[in-house]
């Protein structure tokens, strides 16, 4: 199993990705069999001015399915947090 995290549009230190990094691996519980993950940690203007909005899309591999889902939140720990939990009920 393999679990790669890559940012898009912003600076991401390492104490973020290990924080990634330990979210997911708590996925483990919940999905014994994956294969592969994949997160991608991005920033984007928000079309409310000149605020950030901060998104975490998470992709699982298990045989015969992939699931994915995305967050946005206006910090990206909670966006990290809040795609986690929404995978946990996947």
């Amino acid at each position: 199993m393999t679990i790669s995290i890559t940012g898009l549009h912003f600076e991401s230190d390492p104490k973020l990705k290990a924080y990634a990094d330990k979210k997911i691996k708590k996925l483990l519980r919940y999905h014994s069999h994956i294969t592969d993950i994949k997160v991608r940690l991005l920033s984007e203007k928000s079309h409310r001015g000149q605020e950030q909005d901060y998104y975490c899309e998470i992709t699982i591999h298990v045989p015969g399915r992939i699931l994915e889902i995305v967050d946005s939140e206006r910090a990206m720990d909670k966006a990290i947090d809040k795609a986690v939990e929404r995978m946990k009920r996947t």
